[in-house]
């Protein structure tokens, strides 16, 4: 079943990519520890842990804004932090 645009409709709920989260890969770059992040974010150390380690489930966009700020300061540009990775079979 495709819609107008070429794109099946049941391949779109199975197959239509994921967002990676590198903000560990940015706090590594700018030497900034898990326990360091959260004292200038004032964020809970387990927030920061899952962030760290890319296992969150869902962005919340304040603890982003936040751990931007942060690494902003350093040099670190936060539209490295978040990035969409399409599916294989591209649409």
């Amino acid at each position: 079943m495709e819609n107008n645009n070429g794109i099946n409709a049941l391949d779109m709920f199975i197959n239509y990519g994921h967002y990676e989260c590198h903000v560990g890969r940015a706090m590594d770059k700018a030497h900034i520890s898990i326990s360091k992040m959260r004292k200038l974010t004032g964020l809970n150390h387990e927030i920061v842990k899952k962030y760290y380690e890319d296992k969150i489930i869902r962005i919340d966009k304040d603890v982003l804004a936040r751990i931007s700020y942060v690494l902003l300061q350093v040099g670190i540009d936060p539209n490295d932090l978040v990035e969409y990775v399409p599916p294989i079979n591209n649409l």
